[in-house]
């Protein structure tokens, strides 16, 4: 800072300064932003902003946490026999317990059947699921014998190790406890036993650790208690803590008061203050579930500030509308942190056993910006879903690092899949009731088609690419649409997709209609998560702030990535507003002056009430803004009022019974408050629809080093050249044509071609001495990414195969 900034600092008297201007007086001090909140922002002055300064502080911040911070970390070395020796233990032994009902419980069968084996690494609601299926969650009447005598288990496996982990998110029955301890459904028996169990002689979870524990955990024999779940015990699917509009209220009085917010909307156009986007983040010290103890966690608290600021910091200064970092995001990172959790993340033992620290999800949730994005990602899976699924999505991140294929056979995750059935006419609706029978489920969904012999992953990746593009039908409706034409089957938007806004007056049927249509969509999202199945689907990033709750906090500056067009033409009205009261405040005019300057206010020479505006949404002249706008004329006095309008309408109003209702099937499936914690909006396309640039061409560098070779072809093939350089020539489409011909899916995983799992294997194609490869097709396995190449005879030759085989060979799946 020099010295004028420091000396502006110093005789600022803070104790009665807002914390709007506190903010605004940081960023004139650190980045030379002048304190006139009113002085336009344009691409060239902002480019002026001087960000060395914040770029210091945060890389000065960035090394006392790495220097104070004492995360442990809990890593065993499975590179050695020993460590597959462990991994191999898990996938044979069992543990002992006795299921015993709670002494405080008489209203439930009695366990008489003596102690059970059961699986390491089963969750414990696997327990359950065994207990209910025996009828042990049938709660007794006081009328009723007490009687334990039909307890019979005679014919019954008294093993846990085969039973198939909880199917679906039925609600949960009975409560199971070690001493006064309740266990969590997702936790692993093993971890409980270790870290509740009185009978084991246990050692402290510290680096050096056993990951087979002591002796004792495995000799002894271990009591569960089990009870009935008390009907005020939340445990399924909590809703989202980010977002006030999506709830319903259960008493009048709330009802009363958002019929009466929404009674002096429609009469009046009086609109709901916009919150601001630092809001959540100004706070002295850390969120309250960060219940960790580090000295690092004060400067944590600060640098989660300052990250929001760098995020958000143009919400202070009414005339920037766009949201601009200072400084680039990944100077956020934290190295050392980043490395001790890809460390532990990347341990299966560590997945297996549900053994992460505490530390790791708390501090990650609070303070996403240490980590990467890939880290983050792995993260989230580890801790949303079951096990299994941390486990799979393990081994296919690093599959292409992973040369020690029999790790693999000893921690194979046991993935329970349901098949079905469909038909290529008609899909959307077939998608419908697919998806509304197993989006709960915690099996993988897998699809095949009738009539056609493919089946797994090839045939249920081009599903969801399938569903999404019917989803993008423009006699559906869902969209916003403003340019389209009669001749157009599809919505395609630059931006992205976004609701198509509801009027007040929309009839009841078309209400029901989309709100349906948009409940199969949250459920169809949360699916592909769920299953690691990537969507064609671009969305906005204003609906992915929505779909996290940031509903509250949406500006004019998001309809650029809405209706670009009409956010150029209010950002200019927005300057004459701004104008407007630049002279209410001027205070060397007089009223008659400042009436006649406010008088002259125009845009390029033309009075605002001569623009033929009125109170209506534009492109959607059938919705009105209030209660007869298509009658109230846009005059310089109003103007400030119909921008507010045009946005809340386009970024509330009229998409909230969609979105609420996209929340609502998403919910059904696992919470978005942990997508919310983990991820910014701008990150959830790569969540959904996974590799997106659409841009770079293939580079034949890449394409080798991520390709693997084999049967018949080297790195030195003349065949595998030539395909090589006609796919570094593909433009966006033929890329798209491309992946879909070998992977059923249009797009690729994060990280690109290096991340597919499995690796697209290129092999030669056999054929009869008599045959000439010149007069055939290559031909795909999707289901492993298997291509197989004919020998041909020139390049051109190649690229026109290709071109046919990728253009006909889609849209069914027979036998190669």
């Amino acid at each position: 800072m020099g010295f004028e900034s420091t000396t502006h600092i110093a005789t600022r008297h803070w104790s009665n300064v807002s914390g709007v201007d506190r903010h605004n007086d940081i960023l004139h001090c650190s980045h030379s932003i002048k304190l006139d909140s009113f002085e336009p922002f344009t691409a060239k002055n902002h480019n002026n902003i001087e960000t060395r300064p914040f770029s210091a502080l945060i890389g000065k911040l960035g090394s006392c946490v790495s220097q104070l911070e004492q995360f442990p970390v809990k890593v065993h070395d499975l590179s050695t026999g020993a460590g597959n020796s462990a991994l191999k233990f898990f996938n044979t032994h069992q543990l002992k317990c006795l299921l015993q009902r709670h002494p405080d419980c008489n209203n439930l069968k009695q366990w008489k059947s003596g102690t059970v084996k059961i699986d390491p690494l089963a969750l414990v609601q696997a327990i359950e699921r065994y207990l209910v299926v025996r009828g042990f969650s049938h709660i007794r009447e006081n009328n009723q014998s007490k009687s334990d005598d039909d307890n019979s288990d005679d014919d019954i496996d008294d093993t846990l190790a085969a039973v198939v982990i909880g199917q679906g998110s039925a609600r949960h029955k009975l409560q199971f406890l070690i001493g006064n301890h309740i266990l969590p459904y997702n936790m692993t028996v093993y971890q409980a036993v270790r870290q509740f169990s009185t009978t084991s002689d246990m050692e402290t979870d510290n680096e050096s650790e056993l990951p087979l524990g002591s002796a004792g955990i495995w000799v002894q024999t271990h009591t569960i208690y089990y009870r009935p779940l008390p009907e005020d015990t939340e445990v399924h699917s909590p809703k989202p803590t980010t977002s006030s509009s999506g709830k319903k209220g259960r008493s009048g009085t709330h009802k009363s008061a958002s019929k009466k917010v929404k009674d002096e909307l429609w009469l009046e156009g009086v609109v709901s203050p916009v919150k601001s986007s630092l809001e959540p983040y100004l706070q002295l010290s850390l969120p309250e579930y960060v219940q960790i103890q580090d000295p690092s966690l004060p400067v944590l608290s600060l640098l989660r500030v300052l990250n929001a600021i760098n995020r958000y910091w143009t919400s202070l200064y009414p005339t920037q509308l766009h949201n601009n970092s200072i400084i680039p995001f990944n100077e956020f990172i934290n190295v050392k942190i980043s490395a001790k959790a890809n460390r532990q993340l990347q341990d299966p033992l560590v997945i297996m056993t549900g053994n992460l620290p505490a530390w790791l999800q708390q501090v990650a949730s609070a303070c996403a910006f240490l980590l990467p994005f890939e880290t983050r990602q792995l993260l989230f899976y580890a801790t949303v879903f079951d096990r299994d699924r941390a486990l799979q999505r393990l081994l296919d991140s690093s599959a292409g690092n992973n040369t020690n294929g029999d790790m693999h056979d000893r921690v194979a995750p046991r993935l329970d899949r349901r098949k079905r059935s469909v038909t290529r006419s008609n899909i959307l609706s077939q998608a419908e009731a697919v998806i509304s029978e197993n989006a709960t489920s915690r099996a993988l969904l897998e699809i095949q088609y009738e009539d056609e012999v493919g089946t797994g992953l090839g045939p249920t990746l081009e599903f969801y690419a399938l569903v999404s593009k019917e989803l993008q039908k423009a006699d559906l409706e869902l969209w916003n649409n403003p340019s389209r034409s009669e001749f157009d089957s599809y919505v395609h938007s630059a931006e992205g997709l976004y609701p198509n806004p509801l009027s007040r007056t929309c009839k009841l049927p078309h209400q029901v209609k989309m709100k349906s249509k948009f409940k199969f969509l949250g459920k169809f999202m949360a699916k592909a998560i769920m299953d690691s199945r990537l969507l064609d689907l671009p969305l906005s990033i204003t609906m992915y702030r929505w779909l996290l709750g940031h509903e509250n906090y949406l500006t004019l500056g998001d309809l650029s990535y809405i209706v670009p067009e009409i956010y150029k033409t209010l950002s200019q009205l927005h300057q004459l507003v701004l104008e407007k009261r630049l002279i209410l405040i001027d205070n060397t005019l007089n009223d008659e002056q400042k009436t006649e300057k406010i008088r002259k206010i125009t845009l390029d020479g033309c009075p605002v009430q001569d623009l033929g505006l009125n109170f209506t949404l534009p492109g959607h002249a059938s919705i009105e803004l209030r209660k007869n706008g298509a009658n109230i004329d846009v005059t310089i006095d109003n103007l400030e009022k119909y921008i507010q309008l045009v946005c809340h309408w386009f970024l509330r109003e009229g998409v909230s019974k969609q979105m609420e209702s996209l929340r609502e099937g998403f919910e059904s499936v696992f919470s978005l408050k942990r997508l919310g914690q983990l991820f910014y909006p701008e990150e959830l396309e790569a969540i959904f629809c996974g590799h997106t640039n659409t841009t770079k061409n293939w580079d034949v560098r890449m394409l080798s080093e991520s390709c693997r070779l084999d049967h018949g072809y080297t790195g030195n093939s003349r065949a595998i050249g030539f395909l090589f350089k006609i796919l570094s020539e593909y433009d966006y489409q033929q890329q798209r044509d491309f992946l879909r011909f070998v992977t059923g899916a249009p797009r690729l995983p994060v990280g690109g071609f290096k991340s597919l799992s499995p690796a697209l294997t290129i092999v030669r194609r056999i054929f009869d001495d008599n045959d000439n490869p010149d007069d055939y097709l290559p031909s795909v396995m999707t289901c492993v990414n298997y291509l197989k190449l004919p020998d041909y005879s020139s390049i051109d030759l190649m690229r026109k195969k290709l071109q046919l085989a990728a253009s006909e060979g889609q849209h069914s799946f027979h036998l190669s």
